[in-house]
């Protein structure tokens, strides 16, 4: 036998188990034909998740996004030295700061007082109605919602640590309502500063499009109104204390302007200059007399120049201007001159004594009088002129006289009025210079509306910017597809157990000598076996029958042990069907039922119950079998039951040299000897009839034996000495195994093309 570890030592791999795990690649095609072989389970976890996400991305409302632009830091004018700190303190301030000032808490309630945006349930989630839909029927299967209002309160009061005290007041609860709503508001909306420029976006997002338009035109402009009204705010302190210096300076003025007016009325004084009143009275007379004076001998000259043209016949009395300005003499002279002509025309035909040319005559003679007479008119005009012009003369020649007079007495007390109005004035100049502080301080209103301005307004959004139904639903049928193809996998790494002859040499350190096809249920091994001798089951069989005896070419295996960790793996089915396989080779096999405690081929096979079997042959002293024996005409082979010497341990019966003098006398007797032992993690049988036979075969059955109590099955057998010479893979799902593909060995990788070799 071989040398194996003791029973306190630690399991060791081989070099060879070592030597696959180095050389294990990453099996990827493993993984993608496992999921090949669950895409039915995969499509349908997809669709599901599909149809869940479809239901809730329908039940979603559109959001419209509207957008607009500020230009901050615009170009003043130049302001006054006094103004310019205010100025440049206003106007330094950084794009990040604004968008502070856009995103501020203030500027969005001044929005929402305005718009009145309390009044709609989007900003005010108690106006909200409860929406029916699939989602509501899942939150309303929470236990909380089937208690009264008053319990779930208290519940999750009592949940929360909260005592109620005092009720809220009203202008309590409508602060809440509006810090939700500020809240809410805070989330729509987007401030983005443009790199490299002045220039703001505001964007705002709403399930109402012209709302969203209509808020995101609103806040640059809340946003302006509340840079004046901070400004404003800056400048007060200035403004108050220029207008009380203005007050004081106003009561000064008018006390310096009242004494001016109470010294001018006592003194009888009216100007306000340094020459005062009379002075200005004494030059306007005085001008009035030198232009009276220049009327007069004007008046003079022109009455002279009359007189003698007159004495001089009235020659070049046509080139004098009193003529020339008479309308009336103008006339006269072109009736005259018309009469000449027409005389001169008579004249040719008619004679001086013609009554017609004595009548021209007379009509000339009579417009000569009239001329004669308008001149005599002009002459008295001229010498009326002149006494008027001597009257006026002599009345301002006495006016001045007095005026004169009265100035020279006056001159005294206008020196203390002019004294008086300098001092008025100097007040009203300094009054004057406040004011016009005040109205320079009062002039940045005018810049805080320069300051930014609106650069671009919202328009109406025409199609919603979220959600992106095509996109999400594109997520959910992804999200789907891979957390099912997550959910294959992890289910088969947390699958504890063993698929290929691979991951037997891999996790348990043992070579795979067969893999045995799993039969269609309530299908018994022998009937199969005997019906289709050609089926790939027996073919399996005898695979493994092969491999069995070309496992240890220099030893001869007769005795051969058939185990497994746990029941229900199909050793007994296994070691029925290669007890027929041998027999149908042409050996001589027996098969024995080696479990005392479960007996299960005497059950399978229908063998009579009263023939002795196992332990009655121990306890016997004879070496003839054949009282023991039961032998099957229909499959061959020949059988031990357990026997009926239950009382007996089994442990003794097998660690007794009384059977070990019997599997030498079974050697002898027949070609092959299987023992069908009970499971290893059961009881000791095999443990320690595994020191008994030649060789133990260790059944695993397809996934479905633990690898961890298949390891510690192995590791069991291997302190007892058990020289274990390979295992083999039970009840494989063929069709399973060949689509998945597991391991390197591709032995049934393609079942469908290798059952033409078989007739099942």
């Amino acid at each position: 036998m071989e040398n194996h570890p003791s029973a306190n030592a630690p399991y060791e791999y081989s070099s060879y188990e070592l030597q696959q795990q180095d050389e294990e690649p990453f099996p990827l095609l493993d993984y993608l034909q496992l999921l090949w072989f669950r895409r039915r389970l995969i499509l349908v976890i997809t669709l599901l998740v599909s149809v869940i996400g479809y239901i809730q991305i329908n039940q979603l409302r559109n959001i419209y996004s509207a957008s607009s632009s500020i230009l901050i830091g615009i170009q003043q004018a130049p302001v006054s030295d006094f103004n310019s700190y205010m100025y440049q303190y206003f106007n330094n301030l950084d794009s990040m700061e604004e968008v502070e000032i856009l995103k501020s808490r203030g500027l969005a309630e001044k929005v929402i007082n305005k718009l009145n945006l309390l009044n709609l349930a989007e900003f005010n989630p108690s106006l909200e109605e409860p929406e029916s839909g699939f989602f509501d029927f899942l939150r309303s299967l929470n236990p909380l919602n089937w208690l009264p209002d008053d319990w779930s309160t208290l519940f999750s009061q009592a949940r929360s640590g909260e005592v109620v005290t005092v009720e809220p007041t009203r202008e309590e609860i409508e602060r809440e309502k509006m810090v939700t709503a500020v809240d809410i508001f805070r989330d729509k909306m987007s401030v983005v500063p443009v790199k490299f420029s002045d220039v703001i976006n505001i964007s705002f997002e709403s399930h109402d499009a012209k709302l969203a338009a209509r808020i995101a035109n609103e806040i640059p402009e809340a946003y302006i109104v509340g840079q004046l009204e901070a400004k404003f705010e800056a400048t007060q302190k200035v403004t108050n204390w220029l207008a009380e210096q203005l007050e004081e300076l106003k009561t000064q003025v008018a006390d310096s302007e009242r004494a001016v007016e109470i010294y001018r009325q006592e003194n009888d004084l009216s100007e306000t200059d340094g020459t005062g009143l009379l002075a200005k009275q004494l030059s306007e007379t005085n001008s009035q007399l030198i232009i009276a004076r220049v009327e007069r001998a004007e008046a003079e000259a022109r009455l002279a120049q009359m007189n003698r043209l007159l004495d001089n016949n009235r020659q070049g009395l046509d080139t004098s201007a009193e003529v020339l300005a008479s309308t009336l003499i103008q006339q006269i002279r072109n009736q005259e001159a018309e009469a000449v002509r027409r005389r001169s025309e008579l004249a040719v035909e008619y004679g001086p004594r013609h009554p017609r040319m004595l009548q021209i005559n007379a009509e000339i003679e009579d417009l000569e009088r009239r001329l004669a007479t308008e001149m005599d008119n002009i002459t008295l005009a001229l010498e009326n002129k002149i006494e008027m012009a001597r009257l006026r003369e002599s009345s301002l020649e006495s006016s001045l006289q007095e005026l004169e007079s009265v100035f020279d007495e006056q001159s005294q007390e206008a020196v203390q009025l002019r004294a008086l109005e300098r001092e008025a004035a100097a007040n009203r100049v300094l009054f004057e210079n406040f004011l016009s502080r005040f109205k320079e301080t009062s002039s940045i209103e005018g810049m805080e509306s320069a300051d930014a301005r609106v650069l671009s307004q919202a328009e109406i959004p025409a199609l919603p910017s979220s959600p992106n139904r095509r996109r999400m639903l594109i997520i959910y049928i992804l999200l789907g597809f891979m957390g099912a193809c997550g959910m294959v996998l992890g289910l088969q790494f947390l699958n504890p157990g063993i698929y290929s002859p691979e991951q037997i040499e891999h996790d348990l350190g043992i070579r795979a000598i067969g893999m045995i096809p799993k039969l269609p249920q309530k299908t018994q091994t022998h009937e199969y076996i005997l019906n289709k001798p050609h089926s790939g089951f027996v073919e399996a069989i005898n695979s493994l029958r092969v491999s069995l005896k070309l496992s240890d070419p220099d030893k001869r295996v007769k005795a051969i042990q058939i185990t497994s960790s746990i029941p229900e793996e199909g050793k007994s089915s296994l070691a029925i069907g290669l007890a027929i396989t041998m027999v149908q080779s042409g050996a001589r096999v027996v098969l024995v039922e080696a479990d005392l405690r479960r007996s299960s081929i005497e059950k399978l096979l229908g063998l009579p119950s009263d023939v002795p079997g196992l332990t009655d042959l121990v306890m016997s002293d004879s070496d003839d079998i054949s009282g023991f024996v039961i032998h099957d005409e229909k499959t061959g082979v020949d059988f031990i039951r357990a026997g009926d010497a239950r009382y007996a341990s089994a442990t003794d019966i097998f660690s007794s040299q009384r059977m070990q003098d019997i599997v030498d006398l079974l050697k002898q007797e027949y070609d092959y000897v299987l023992f069908d032992t009970p499971p290893v993690m059961a009881v000791a049988d095999a443990r320690v009839l595994g020191n008994l036979v030649d060789n133990t075969l260790f059944v695993v059955r397809w996934d479905k034996t633990p690898r961890k109590v298949a390891r510690a099955a192995i590791q069991l057998l291997r302190q007892g000495g058990t020289d274990i010479g390979g295992i083999v893979l039970q009840q494989v799902d063929l069709k399973r195994y060949g689509r998945i593909g597991y391991g390197d060995s591709g032995y049934y990788y393609h079942y469908g093309r290798y059952g033409q070799y078989y007739n099942s």
